[in-house]
């Protein structure tokens, strides 16, 4: 490609964005991957709550016409439409960057435009994903983990395949991938990140009794996110304080969390979007996932400046054990029960690991994080 020109890329998250999630991580990301005179990037879906931001943001339809166009059709239907306006819209594009939700018709009709084609990894592949989930399953006695079949492999290999290159998100993101033969120059390593405003230095925090600390946990409340381990160690662990588990809690997964609804050291809080209060008052931060990305409730940790002990899939590439906390097999209950108990009785512990994750918690401000993936675009377009 010229490198005299600005490299034009066009992401698409085919569905309606909100200020959270995976359309929020995709804005944050086309919005700080412009730099003057080397990218120009740009974000499509069916709407944004970010619409009005600028005019880095594509929809399919003006605002005022999205409430009527969901009356006449259905969520599928302005999928279509929408894939449909990006590929028109792609002529005027070099690259093409593709996050959860798209067809493959969407794929090959921009691989014979011959632009480059870049995926989105949120989360493992879902070969290796589907192994982890139904071992998991057959612990629990046969309890359902995952809805992955075959059809959903055999596609995202199909996508895998037409892609020339493949964001991956963590470590672990990366090793599914290449398990499953994609090859390292077609991955490029990078990560999520933080708004200013999700960031609270440790000095922020006021000094707490020992009953009053609070761990949380953040997330759907699901096997895959290892809940049911989680409380089990949490009750073991007999500590002071309190566990907060923020989320919605799946109905085929009511009956792993029901025996502990009426336990006094937990709390089960309805999903909300609005976190900062509940980072903002916590003290540590917990996460067994058995299966994860690089999850962005995690990134949320380290802005808030709290000690975390999380699994390898929960650290999401971002939590070094022994440095911002603990990194532990989800499934090693001894360690997690010892690793709750030293952070909620040590308190130069909690101190030393929450100025680790406040001072890491700067590398990954959206601003920096999308200049790194732009100048890793730029140079994996370039050698092309």
């Amino acid at each position: 490609m010229d490198k005299n020109t600005p490299l034009r890329i066009l992401a698409l998250r085919p569905s309606y964005i909100n200020n959270y999630g995976i359309g929020y991580a995709a804005t944050q990301l086309a919005k700080f991957m412009n730099k003057e005179g080397e990218v120009i990037s740009h974000i499509m879906s069916i709407d944004s709550v970010y619409a009005k931001e600028g005019n880095y943001v594509k929809t399919l339809l003006p605002r005022f016409l999205n409430r009527l166009a969901t009356k006449l059709f259905s969520e599928q239907s302005l999928k279509k439409f929408t894939e449909r306006r990006f590929i028109r819209m792609m002529k005027h594009y070099d690259v093409a960057h593709l996050w959860p939700g798209i067809s493959v018709d969407t794929v090959q009709r921009v691989k014979f435009m011959g632009k480059v084609i870049v995926m989105e990894c949120v989360n493992c592949h879902q070969s290796v994903a589907k192994s982890i989930l139904d071992t998991e399953s057959q612990r629990l006695g046969g309890v359902v983990t995952n809805t992955i079949s075959q059809d959903d492999i055999k596609f995202e290999n199909e996508l895998l395949e037409a892609a020339d290159f493949v964001f991956g998100t963590s470590p672990e993101v990366i090793n599914s991938l290449l398990s499953q033969g994609v090859k390292t120059n077609k991955i490029i390593n990078t990560s999520y990140g933080l708004s200013d405003e999700d960031i609270h230095p440790p000095s922020m925090k006021k000094p707490k009794a020992a009953d009053d600390l609070v761990a949380i946990f953040v997330g759907s409340v699901i096997a895959r996110k290892g809940i049911h381990l989680l409380l089990d160690y949490w009750l073991s662990a007999n500590v002071p304080g309190k566990l907060k588990v923020i989320g919605r809690i799946a109905a085929s997964d009511r009956p792993l969390v029901s025996a502990y609804f009426d336990k006094p050291s937990i709390e089960f809080i309805e999903f909300t979007n609005e976190l900062h209060s509940h980072y903002a008052n916590a003290d540590v931060f917990l996460l067994p996932s058995l299966e994860e990305g690089s999850p962005l409730v995690t990134y949320l940790a380290l802005g808030a400046s709290l000690p975390c002990i999380v699994s390898s899939m929960g650290a999401g590439g971002v939590i070094e054990d022994d440095v911002e906390g603990f990194v532990i097999n989800p499934h090693h209950k001894e360690q997690w029960i010892s690793a709750i108990r030293q952070l909620f009785t040590d308190s130069s512990l909690r101190e030393k690991f929450s100025r680790n994750t406040g001072d890491k918690a700067e590398y990954y401000r959206w601003q920096l994080v999308a200049s790194r993936r732009a100048d890793a675009l730029l140079r994996a377009c370039r050698s092309k």
